[in-house]
């Protein structure tokens, strides 16, 4: 059974179990598909009030266009909750693979490789599609119905969370990379990111904040 068709208390006992998988990168999309399904809300609540239908057509128009956008992230970050277990199940069958010789060992350490790099990009684009959907909440927050501005809130934190956690996935399996030079690369998008999601969380929840005092 896939994750995402378990109950809620299915998928937390899984999370509980002693199996690896699932784990901190199927927890983070799962953190970045809860933030996009309440800005969502937040985006549902708002289009049918009074005060958002007097708004211009143009600004109106680019709402709804953003709402659509996280609402289709939704799926894409459901997605990947199961993607994530999968490369790192992936992952585990490599290491299983025979080392009785030479010919054998070239082979693992090749597969190894492959699954390593796939535990990589799973979770980097958990990180960057989350990144570009936290870019699109400042936009909504001015025109949001503002008895959701803690549901907002919430998204930012969700979102952010998305990109920690799953930046985190993908430096624990950079040392498992045979390739430096990728390796670097993957440090360096990393960092960007990051500091990116920093300056975002701060900003966005510092105008957060001020609409709730």
């Amino acid at each position: 059974m896939k994750l995402v068709d378990m109950t809620v208390k299915e998928f937390l006992s899984e999370l509980a179990s002693s199996s690896p998988a699932p784990g901190g990168g199927s927890v983070s999309a799962m953190a970045g598909a809860n933030g996009c399904s309440l800005f969502t809300m937040v985006g549902n609540l708002t289009i049918g009030k009074k005060k958002f239908k007097a708004l211009s057509e143009d600004i109106q128009n680019q709402y709804k266009a953003t709402l659509s956008y996280f609402e289709n992230n939704i799926s894409a970050f459901t997605e990947l909750i199961d993607l994530d277990t999968e490369a790192f199940n992936k992952l585990m069958t490599a290491f299983q693979l025979p080392k009785d010789n030479d010919s054998d060992m070239a082979i693992r350490n090749r597969e190894i490789d492959k699954a390593t790099l796939g535990c990589i990009k799973v979770p980097l684009k958990v990180a960057i599609l989350a990144l570009e959907t936290l870019r699109k909440v400042e936009s909504m927050i001015e025109y949001s119905n503002k008895n959701t501005i803690s549901d907002q809130g919430v998204s930012v934190l969700m979102l952010y969370s998305a990109i920690n956690g799953a930046l985190m996935n993908v430096l624990i399996n950079l040392p498992g990379i045979s390739d430096d030079t990728l390796k670097s690369e993957f440090k360096e998008t990393t960092k960007a990111i990051l500091k990116e999601s920093d300056e975002l969380r701060k900003s966005l929840l510092d105008r957060v904040q001020t609409l709730l005092q």
